[in-house]
Parts: structure tokens; sequence; C-alpha cells
């Protein structure tokens, strides 16, 4: 042991093991580096448009997809930075390690990934009571606080507060490991039975099963008021709105909802081994869902396409009558 420091509980070691990354450490370097250039400038550029214009911020749909464009963005800047510099070294990090680096780290990585979860989550029940009941629960306008803003605090609240004690004040002590990626192999409250089954059963599974029942019960509900029913449906209306969660949802439960299942079920007695031979592309493929999400969203928006290219090509392709003189 090269270094302890006993400060808030922790300790750090230092040692010769060489992490064995799958896929490896090169195709996830340039992969997320590829990815995540794009990625980044498409979080700013919607997070500017949907922060200053005002139309587009008072729509109560856009404060959800806000709120996820945020968490990508310090996850992209801070959480992706620090993998990338760790994958291009192969041991540790260029930085000078600090357990309260660490500790970023681990809150930025384990606290933004299980936000964006539980926010889409309640995105997703949300749609429900934006499309089918606006007069019941938004008029007047004084329930829109009750009903749109007030679960979005009471949610950021419980994030903040859970994450917050479990990793920055956990009932056990973190070990650190100086020259592996990420300082080490998790947090220590993973090791005690209730706070590791609530953080991946509660904000992860759970989280998982009701966005998707949620998705899917909206996309039913749709279809059949707009194909069967005889009450009127304003469908061009909810379109975009219906669209956009459908295509985030698809994104986040094909690579969360395996990973965080077979992280579960490993945690059982007996169970280490089950899905280990998938785990590792699963636990890589969870990063493409705060990589793509901007885009999905960004191609879920039309109104802040470019307009200068579009509408160059519909000038191109405009057809004009032809005036000949006598």
């Amino acid at each position: 042991m090269v270094d302890n420091e006993t400060e808030n509980s922790t300790y750090s070691y230092d040692y010769d093991y060489e992490e064995e990354l799958i896929p490896s450490a090169k195709v996830q370097f340039w992969t997320y580096l590829m990815f995540g250039i794009p990625s980044l400038f498409c979080t700013i550029y919607l997070l500017y448009h949907l922060t200053f214009k005002r139309r587009l911020r008072r729509q109560l749909q856009n404060h959800v997809v806000m709120i996820l464009l945020f968490l990508c963005l310090i996850i992209l800047v801070i959480d992706n930075s620090f993998l990338l510099d760790g994958l291009r070294m192969g041991h540790g990090n260029s930085f000078p390690f600090s357990t309260n680096v660490c500790l970023l780290w681990w809150f930025i990585d384990y606290g933004f990934y299980g936000a964006i979860q539980v926010f889409l989550t309640w995105a997703s029940f949300e749609r429900h009571i934006l499309v089918f009941y606006r007069r019941q629960f938004l008029r007047p306008r004084r329930k829109i606080f009750y009903t749109h803003y007030c679960p979005l605090i009471i949610i950021s609240i419980y994030l903040i507060g859970f994450y917050v004690g479990v990793i920055l004040f956990p009932p056990c002590e973190n070990i650190f490991y100086s020259n592996d990626l990420g300082c080490g192999l998790y947090p220590c409250y993973q090791d005690i039975p209730w706070t590791n089954t609530w953080d991946y059963f509660l904000n992860g599974i759970l989280c998982n099963i009701l966005e998707a029942f949620f998705t899917i019960s909206l996309v039913f509900r749709t279809i059949w008021r707009k194909c069967i029913s005889t009450r009127y449906f304003h469908w061009k209306k909810y379109r975009k709105m219906i669209i956009q969660l459908f295509s985030i949802s698809i994104l986040s439960l094909s690579i969360n909802f395996p990973q965080a299942l077979i992280t579960f079920v490993q945690t059982q007695p007996n169970m280490s081994h089950f899905g280990s031979t998938v785990a590792p592309y699963f636990f890589y493929l969870t990063t493409y869902v705060v990589l793509f999400l901007p885009i999905v969203c960004f191609v879920s928006l039309p109104e802040l396409w470019p307009q200068k290219f579009f509408f160059y090509q519909r000038r191109q392709g405009a057809v004009a009558p032809m005036i000949i003189a006598a």
C-alpha cells in the first residue's frame, strides 16, 4: 500500500494489476470520442434554444427534456472526460490522484445516470397527463405547480439526498485504487444489501418496468383514440410529444433494463456469475444512452433544425411557373 488517507473514512491503494476491459480500451476510447463530440455540441445547442426561446421554454413537455439534457451535459463534460483520460492512459488518470475527485466521479457516474432513468420514468407518466388529462390536472393554471413542478422538485430532492448520502457520506468505508479506471470497482454502499437493492431495484429495474408500461400504454391509448374511438383526438398537436418519448424510451430500455437486471441478479447469493459474458458489453453500451439521447431529442424537435440548410434545399426543389413573353 503506497498511499493511505483516512479522510471521510476512505482508503486508497496503489497496485500493479491491469484491468481487462471488454471491448478493449482503444475501442472504447475512439468510439466514445467519436460520438461524444457531436453529442456535446447537440446538447449545448438544444439547451440554448430550449432555455432562451420563450415559446419553447413555456411548453411543459420540454421541462423534463431540459433536465435530461442538463444531466447529459454534466456527464459528457466531467464523467466522459475522466473516462476518456483513463482509457487513454491505461493506468489511472493523467491528473494527480485525489479521493475528492474520485467521489465527484462516482457521484456523477452513479447519481446522474440513475437520475436520468428516474426522470425518464416520470416523463413517460406525465405524458399521459399532458395528452389525455390536461383539462382535469392543468386547468386552472394554479394546478400546474402541484401537477408539474412539484413532482420535479420532489424527485430532484430525493435523488440528491440519496446519492449524496450513499456516496459522499456512506455508512461504510470507500476503497479507492489510484491505478484503476474509475478509482476502483464501485462505491462501498453497493456491498450493503439494502442500499444496493434500493438503488438497483427501485432506481433501476422498477423504473425501467414503469417506463416501459407507461410508454407502451401511451402508444396504445393514442392508437385507440385516433383510429378506433369516436371521440375527437388532436393527433397533430401531440404527435411530436409521443414520438419523442417513444424514441427515447426505446433507446433507454434496450440498454439500461438488461444491464440493471443482470447487475441486480449478480448481487444475489450464488448468482455472481449470472450473465458474466454479456454484462461487460451492456456496461459499455450504457454510455451510449447519454451519447444518443441529445441526438434523439434533436431529431424529434424539427423546429430547432437549422433553417438555412433546409430552406436552401426547399428552394432548390421548388417549382415555379414559367412566364413566356409574347
